[in-house]
């Protein structure tokens, strides 16, 4: 039986409950190397590579989010340093 998305992103998110993203991400990289490239079970294989996609898109989302909001903290400070040199004049 093939796993669904919805089945994956729940593995995905119990995952998240009970470790941090890195050690979620590394455990499903022994997963991926140790099991799903040795077994001849397609879908358990599968299963471990959807869980592990999830999570290495939901990493690159969170620094994207975070470099976001970085950006907009250095603008929003910049632009509160300007209006302190207008007043300043």
């Amino acid at each position: 039986m093939v796993t669904t998305t919805p089945e994956a992103i729940h593995i995905h998110k119990i995952i998240l409950d009970w470790c941090s993203p890195q050690v979620a991400r590394s455990m499903l990289d022994d997963l991926d190397f140790y099991v799903a490239e040795t077994t001849d079970n397609e879908s358990l294989k599968n299963s471990i590579k959807m869980v592990r996609k999830y999570l290495y898109e939901r990493a690159e989302e969170s620094l994207m989010v975070t470099e976001e909001e970085k950006a907009h903290t250095e603008a929003v400070m910049a632009e509160q340093r300007g209006m302190s040199k207008e007043r300043d004049d």
